[in-house]
């Protein structure tokens, strides 16, 4: 089991930006002030290896002594959270919360300036750290990897286990949301956008999207191939670190100039790009399932609405069998279809059989008493069995077999062909619209000047 570790990686470059880091941790900006936010109270934040009310400057002096520099791109400090989950709040304390961090605190970041604090303003209970890049004793600047990350969200899940945090705790290791991260943009770069220009970072960054969402592009070396073959962006992988170097943009000696996955986001990185393509992956497959099964709905449909089709034959052979014993036995035979009421269907599947003429022929042969209307008005609904009936012939031809021998083999038609034809016949015809012209070019006339011999 693991816990919620969550790392910032915008680190404090700044002596401003760290002093700003710091009291919004505490609580003591001005705004937080004005308007009245309580983020902590003062047992529940502390400070190891340095003033818990002025972090800031200790960790600025500690760097000072080592003799590291304080400002441009040096990274001052790092910051972490952890955080659990607002269902558990019944079962743990804001005490002992700082308990947890503080053990957290002293177990990872030993030896560096780390202001921690426990916050009290959200309903999930969490806490700040604000760890210093600068080791007391040694100098060092503070590393983690992704081992170093597994033990936090390891370590985090064990005390949640331990107190019956239940809804803190989760089996997948940390890792944070790829979907999210923002392309990693210098000043430089800012400018130029400001000015409507393009750089060739967004250029490298746009061709790697396309390559990336490619679905003949599965692996990571389909990517780079497929750079170098439509874009002649040469790759070079080593490792976890790609890096990009463009065909047209070269330094001031006309070099072409190579740029790190890293420096242009985490998504154009080796674990960004097999994540793009494992997400694609998922996503193609998804939609292709999905289509899979709307087509068995279709089928599906197409077969229940045919159903009613599929009866005719057996019902055909019934009542042909029934009008053979009947004129064996010298009785009249009366079909009854389907069974159902008589509607237009029915009628029609009656009257492909053909048994209610073989009925009344058996009837009239054998000296029946039926009088002239009846035969008339039998002779009426044979004609029209017959004339409705006839539509089907062919569709019931070849593909049930009948034994009456009407039909051939060679009049099969699909299904999507009949249902064609009948949407022809009672089908609203769709209108073609008319093309509409095209709009006519603009035409512009040189003018002479006035100045020129021969102007008007």
């Amino acid at each position: 089991m693991f816990g919620n570790v969550k790392v910032n990686y915008n680190p404090c470059k700044s002596k401003v930006a760290l002093e700003r880091t710091a009291h919004y941790i505490l609580g003591k900006l001005p705004q937080q002030i004005k308007d009245g936010v309580i983020k902590t109270a003062p047992n529940l934040y502390w400070g190891i290896n340095c003033d818990r009310d002025n972090f800031p400057r200790d960790a600025m002096m500690t760097r000072k002594l080592f003799g590291k520099r304080n400002s441009g791109n040096a990274n001052l400090s790092y910051q972490i959270s952890i955080s659990f989950s607002p269902e558990d709040r019944d079962k743990l304390t804001n005490e002992e919360v700082f308990r947890i961090a503080k053990d957290f605190a002293e177990k990872f970041f030993q030896g560096y300036e780390v202001l921690f604090a426990v916050h009290i303003d959200k309903p999930h209970p969490h806490a700040h750290f604000l760890i210093g890049n600068c080791h007391t004793e040694t100098g060092k600047a503070f590393r983690r990897n992704e081992r170093d990350l597994y033990n936090m969200c390891e370590y985090l899940g064990e005390q949640c286990q331990k107190r019956g945090l239940t809804h803190s705790m989760r089996e997948e290791y940390y890792n944070h949301d790829l979907d999210d991260s923002p392309d990693k943009e210098t000043l430089a770069e800012k400018q130029m956008k400001a000015k409507g220009k393009e750089t060739f970072k967004d250029e490298l960054r746009e061709v790697i999207r396309i390559e990336c969402a490619d679905p003949n592009n599965k692996t990571l070396e389909d990517v780079v191939n497929a750079l170098m073959k439509h874009y002649h962006v040469e790759c070079r992988v080593k490792g976890n670190t790609i890096s990009y170097r463009h065909p047209n943009y070269t330094d001031k000696s006309g070099k072409l100039v190579s740029v790190r996955g890293s420096k242009l986001g985490d998504k154009y990185t080796v674990k960004g790009i097999n994540y793009e393509l494992g997400k694609n992956q998922r996503g193609r497959e998804a939609d292709r399932a999905e289509a899979f099964t709307a087509a068995n709905t279709r089928t599906a449909v197409i077969i229940n609405s045919a159903g009613g089709r599929g009866d005719i034959g057996e019902n055909r052979q019934d009542n042909i069998t029934r009008n053979d014993s009947s004129v064996q036995s010298g009785k009249p035979s009366t079909t009854s279809g389907t069974g159902r009421t008589q509607d237009g269907k029915q009628i029609r599947s009656t009257g492909d059989t053909g048994a209610t003429t073989n009925g009344i022929q058996a009837g009239d042969s054998t000296g029946t008493d039926t009088s002239a209307g009846d035969r008339q008005h039998q002779g009426e609904s044979t004609s029209t069995v017959r004339s409705l009936g006839s539509e089907h012939s062919e569709c019931q031809s070849g593909r049930e077999g009948p034994s009456d021998g009407i039909g051939s083999s060679g009049d099969v038609r699909s299904f999507e062909d009949l249902f064609r034809e009948y949407e022809q016949r009672n089908g609203t015809p769709e209108r073609k619209r008319k093309p509409q012209p095209e709009p006519a070019r603009d035409v512009r006339k040189n003018r002479r000047k006035r100045n020129e011999p021969g102007g008007r």
